[in-house]
C-alpha cells in the first residue's frame, strides 16, 4: 500500500478529481458519438462539420488536462494513488486524442461510403464510451459497493476490445480480396489502423481502472 493510500483511512477523501474526470467522459461519448455520424455521412460539408465538432471535444480535453496538472499540484493527498490519477488523466487524453486522428482520417481520405465491418467497429467505440462513462461516474463510490460493476464494465470494455480485433482482421483480409487499387487500399488501411488504436485506448484504460480498484 502507498503512503498516500495509507493516510487515506485517517484524513477525508479529496474529490475534487472526480468532476475532472467526469468531463473528460463527457468530451469522449460526444466525440464517439459525432464520430459514429461521421463514418457513414456521405456530404463533404456536413462531415467537415462534425470533424470540427470532434475537434472541439478534444481541444476542450486538452483544457480539461490542464486543470488535472494544476489541481495535482496543489493536492497533498489524492483520492488514490497519485501517479494513477495522472496516469488515469493522461489516457483519457490519449483516447480523445485518437478520436480526433479518426475524423482527420475519415475527412482528408474523403470517404463517402464503408463497409458493415467498419460502421461496427466505430459502433463498438461508442459502446465502449459509454461504458466509460458509466464507470467514471461510479468511480469515487469504488470503496462503498461500485467496484463489482467497474470491474464489470472493464470487462465489457475488453469484449468490444477484442471484437474489434476480429473486425481489423476481417477488414485488412478484405483489402486484397475486393480487388481495390493501391490508392483506396492505402486509404482503408489508415482507417481501420486508427479504429483499431482507438479501440486500444480505450481498452487501455479499463486497464488501469482495473489495477486502481484492484489497490482500494
Amino acid at each position: 500500500m502507498s503512503l498516500n493510500n495509507f493516510f487515506q483511512f485517517f484524513v477525508p477523501k479529496e474529490k475534487k478529481f472526480y468532476p475532472l474526470y467526469q468531463k473528460q467522459a463527457d468530451y469522449i461519448m460526444k466525440a464517439s458519438q459525432l464520430l459514429r455520424k461521421m463514418i457513414t455521412e456521405t456530404d463533404i460539408q456536413q462531415m467537415e462539420t462534425l470533424r470540427k465538432e470532434i475537434k472541439a471535444c478534444e481541444t476542450d480535453g486538452d483544457d480539461v488536462l490542464r486543470d488535472f496538472y494544476s489541481q495535482l499540484f496543489s493536492t497533498v493527498l489524492t483520492p488514490f494513488d497519485r501517479e494513477d490519477v495522472h496516469e488515469l488523466a493522461e489516457m483519457m487524453d490519449t483516447f480523445l486524442d485518437r478520436l480526433d486522428d479518426s475524423a482527420n482520417i475519415i475527412l482528408t481520405r474523403r470517404f463517402t461510403g464503408v463497409d458493415e465491418d467498419l460502421t461496427t467497429m466505430t459502433d463498438n467505440i461508442v459502446f465502449a464510451s459509454e461504458s466509460l462513462g458509466t464507470i467514471i461516474s461510479n468511480l469515487e463510490f469504488m470503496n462503498t459497493g461500485k467496484a463489482k460493476e467497474i470491474m464489470r464494465l472493464c470487462q465489457e470494455i475488453k469484449s468490444y476490445e477484442h471484437d474489434n480485433d476480429e473486425l481489423y482482421g476481417n477488414c485488412i483480409s478484405k483489402l486484397f480480396r475486393n480487388g481495390y487499387n493501391l490508392t483506396e487500399i492505402i486509404k482503408r488501411k489508415d482507417l481501420v489502423q486508427v479504429l483499431e488504436n482507438t479501440t486500444n485506448s480505450v481498452k487501455y484504460i479499463s486497464d488501469k481502472i482495473r489495477s486502481i480498484v484492484s489497490k482500494m
